[in-house]
């Protein structure tokens, strides 16, 4: 492609008349922006005392607020943004989308506050059922969406099986919320519980990012032509790791969650090759604040990886290690480019919407330039700061690190707040 007319393409092609009205992402991402600040409330009450088994009801509260909370929302709502453009179809029903929303907000809040005490009387299945019936929902509207798409790119096979994925998670978790009220399972429940957490990480977030990375990489730093191979391989690597870990932890199998891991691992690495080969043709050299956290997500990955398959091989690893895992790959990766991205999404669909009629008629600013840069940076500094911190106080059993750490996070999730809602607020 000629570079003078790459140039001069629309960022990331997120302006078509494919997508949904702007008040459903809005809402989708007020609703995560809330959740984010919830969880950091709630890891700055919990952190003294993050240690021992993951099995607790504060913390399986917290790991569900963090999920359900902040993580899901901002993904759920960003998908109906980008879907309809990226793959140029219309999305299949806003309605059920805003239905979905508000089932999903309710069950949520319900699953979360029932585990926080674990509660485990009718309304905790009640609520399970809610996020299950808005998920299902989620994933039908999305994924009659792409059947409409004559075509199917490598970003597309990703997302389409990213919510295969978080069907199954939903379903691991609808079974273990009905175990917990009325005991029925034949097994031991924690193992499906691992099968229910890496479904949903590795296999909706994990899957999402990756194929959309490709495409924003893309978008936004101007890099066409480059080969897929590593793409696919990635793909093929982390589902039949995904699924031999799925089949490994419910069996209880040693050796299956061995290669299961292994072959993920293998997938990390291929998509971290596809990465550096479409960032190695861009024409867009400069990166900002949004890049750096981007980029950091993919070091936490790459570490989410080697952790994961530390663990496996470990007979008997400590249970710090486990509550590390969860915090690299939760708050670390899917965190870290939820943020990242959002800083470059954001700006740009308030520009089309509210500044974009303006251009010609009066001075309006850039989308780039809605939010200064500095904010970002110091909120991206604070973010990692405090991942970093809690991580050391993790390692070393100190309750003033871990609170420090959790207190930066805070601090980081305020600021992150605040600089959403100025764009978010902006007008001509």
């Amino acid at each position: 492609m000629n570079p003078a007319a790459a140039a001069a393409r629309p960022v990331g092609g997120l302006a078509t008349g494919f997508a949904p009205s702007f008040r459903l992402i809005q809402a989708h991402f007020w609703l995560g922006l809330a959740g984010l600040c919830l969880f950091a409330a709630g890891l700055v009450f919990v952190a003294p005392t993050l240690e021992g088994h993951f099995f607790q009801p504060r913390l399986l509260g917290l790991v569900h607020l963090c999920v359900l909370g902040w993580l899901l929302p901002i993904a759920l709502g960003a998908m109906h943004q980008l879907v309809p453009v990226v793959f140029e179809v219309p999305v299949r029903s806003e309605r059920i989308a805003w239905v979905a929303l508000f089932l999903f907000a309710a069950g949520a809040a319900g699953l979360v506050g029932h585990m926080w005490s674990l509660s485990v009387g009718w309304g905790f299945p009640a609520a399970a059922a809610l996020l299950t019936t808005s998920v299902i929902l989620y994933a039908w509207n999305l994924l009659s969406t792409l059947a409409r798409k004559a075509t199917m790119t490598l970003t597309g096979v990703y997302v389409i099986a990213s919510l295969f994925w978080l069907l199954l998670a939903v379903g691991f978790g609808m079974a273990l919320a009905w175990h917990l009220h009325a005991p029925w399972l034949q097994m031991n429940h924690l193992l499906l519980l691992r099968a229910h957490a890496h479904a949903a990480g590795l296999g909706f977030f994990g899957l999402l990012i990756m194929g959309v990375a490709y495409r924003l990489l893309e978008m936004f730093l101007l890099s066409y032509g480059a080969s897929e191979r590593a793409g696919r391989a990635a793909f093929l690597f982390v589902n039949a790791g995904l699924i031999g870990l799925v089949i490994g932890f419910v069996t209880d199998g040693g050796v299956w969650t061995i290669a299961a891991a292994a072959a993920i691992a293998a997938g990390v690495c291929c998509f971290l090759l596809q990465v550096r080969t479409i960032h190695a043709r861009r024409m867009r050299k400069k990166t900002d604040s949004a890049w750096h956290l981007t980029f950091a997500s993919f070091a936490y990955l790459a570490s989410a990886a080697a952790v994961g398959l530390g663990l496996v091989l470990w007979t008997d690893p400590p249970h710090e290690l486990v509550l590390a895992y969860g915090l690299i790959a939760l708050p670390g990766f899917v965190g870290s480019v939820v943020i990242g991205q959002l800083y470059k999404i954001l700006p740009f669909l308030v520009w089309l919407h509210r500044f974009s009629p303006y251009v010609g008629l009066k001075k309006v600013p850039a989308a780039s330039e809605i939010l200064p840069e500095a904010p970002k940076r110091i909120q991206a500094v604070l973010m990692h700061a405090g991942l970093l911190t809690l991580l050391a106080g993790m390692g070393t059993g100190s309750g003033a690190l871990r609170l420090a750490g959790a207190l930066g996070f805070a601090a980081s999730a305020l600021l992150a707040t605040r600089n959403f809602s100025i764009i978010l607020r902006s007008r001509p």
